[in-house]
């Protein structure tokens, strides 16, 4: 059936979907490779796993944790679920994706938790599969709960209630429904998540061994069957977490993460690949690149444009604006972010006088969105944007740098080699101000501050 994008404004604001990753398939998908100058990144990722694409040579790692970054809304778990694709091919991969977002509370996430998520999806996807394992594959790991958690003082409130809710039918699905307690508690149970944590914690060495002996037996069952040799997971949302928890995630529990032997996608916000400590032992060197708009020098960059027209013209129908040229303010005026590209759309939407989008809607989305950034920029913020706009060379990763990358702010292109202050930051009076305080040289010109 072929797809149509919707005309109508109510149909287009119900398109929208900023956090949902699209799936393969899905008509809406535009892409982006050329766009971003990531055509090497799919052949990167599965090299870095042990995976010749050209002609399926497989020699994998016993373990590699992996960090996927770019900014946040560039679009990583959609690209993530094509590359899935291709890494999850009979005799590859058994590609685990998993959202942690939709499983645990991302403003207070922790390793400890994240890894009872990583099981509880392994187990899912066994389930589904309908892959049949030793009779006696899940008794560690049921111990392990049996003993060093439910019989512990700390989760005695814990274990009342599961014992009242959880058959225990000694199988997957037992697992799956004390998992499924256990992640519960973590996202919406304040009095629980503290002790649950310190209880994991406290035997997480044991817990480690007994996961990694499950791994180690699921892959032997994977290869019999002739599925997959190894168990590969993509883990998305971990870009989305809180600042400070992002860095305790990635740096202090890194000992955490590396105790699993097993091989690991993570999503993580560009500002992380700047923090100077990650440890050495994780991989962290790959990024999807932002879609660019112009090059270094300010040329336009044809392929970029055309994604982004593509992006938003795939939500709403061309015949929606009753200026044409609004279309090339709304991409110009995203930067190359296609979140940031939807939300403009969004904003246009709910401005709308009538049923179609004129360019007062179109200017009154732009001023929102500028408006939506400064109410977090201070007057030290503007100053450094100013200075790296008439410099964009990466010259720099201070942490008011680190901070303005993650609140995308400050924009970075190519392979992180230049970056840009964010369009609609430009049209702000502070950035004006700071802009004219500069020394004389030679300066980039902000966007009409009027649009």
């Amino acid at each position: 059936m072929t797809y149509t994008p919707p005309n109508n404004i109510l149909k287009i604001l119900h398109s929208i979907e900023f956090q949902e990753p699209l799936a393969v398939g899905d008509p809406r998908y535009v892409n982006t490779q050329a766009a971003r100058g990531s055509q090497k990144t799919l052949k990167r990722l599965a090299l870095k796993f042990g995976l010749m694409l050209t002609d399926g040579q497989f020699f994998p790692p016993s373990q590699k944790h992996s960090l996927f970054f770019g900014h946040r809304g560039s679009g990583k778990p959609t690209e993530l679920r094509h590359y899935a694709q291709e890494l999850g091919k009979p005799g590859r991969f058994f590609v685990v994706e998993v959202d942690i977002t939709k499983q645990l509370d991302c403003n207070n996430l922790q390793f400890a938790e994240a890894l009872m998520v990583l099981a509880r999806s392994l187990l899912a996807e066994l389930k589904e599969l309908k892959l049949n394992l030793p009779q006696d594959a899940l008794v560690e790991l049921e111990n392990w709960f049996a003993e060093r958690v439910l019989n512990t003082e700390e989760a005695k409130e814990f274990t009342l209630e599961v014992k009242t809710t959880v058959a225990a039918k000694g199988d997957i699905p037992y697992l799956l429904e004390l998992l499924a307690k256990f992640t519960s508690a973590f996202k919406s149970n304040v009095t629980y998540k503290d002790n649950l944590r310190r209880v994991i914690r406290n035997s997480f060495t044991q817990f480690a061994v007994v996961f990694n002996k499950l791994l180690e037996t699921v892959e032997k069952r994977l290869q019999e069957e002739g599925l997959a040799q190894r168990v590969l997971f993509i883990i998305d949302g971990t870009d989305k977490m809180r600042y400070e928890d992002t860095r305790r995630f990635f740096v202090e529990d890194a000992e955490l993460l590396l105790a699993i032997d097993t091989l690991v996608i993570y999503t993580a916000p560009l500002s992380l690949k700047y923090e100077g400590n990650l440890t050495q032992s994780l991989d962290a060197d790959l990024m999807l690149p932002m879609i660019k708009l112009y090059d270094a020098e300010g040329k336009p960059h044809e392929s970029g444009w055309q994604a982004m027209r593509d992006i938003l013209l795939k939500r709403a129908d061309e015949s929606i604006f009753t200026n044409k040229d609004d279309i090339s303010r709304l991409v110009e005026h995203s930067g190359g972010h296609p979140r940031d590209l939807l939300r403009l759309l969004k904003l246009c939407c709910e401005f709308a006088e009538d049923k179609q989008i004129d360019t007062e809607s179109v200017d009154q989305a732009i001023r929102q969105l500028a408006s939506e950034y400064r109410c977090f920029l201070e007057p030290e913020d503007y100053k450094l944007l100013a200075e790296i706009d008439r410099n964009p060379a990466n010259i720099g990763n201070d942490e008011r740098t680190r901070k303005l990358l993650y609140n995308l702010a400050l924009l970075e292109y190519n392979d992180g080699s230049w970056r840009r202050s964010h369009p609609v930051i430009r049209m702000l009076q502070g950035y004006l101000l700071a802009q004219k305080s500069l020394t004389p040289t030679k300066t980039t010109e902000p966007l009409d501050p009027q649009p």
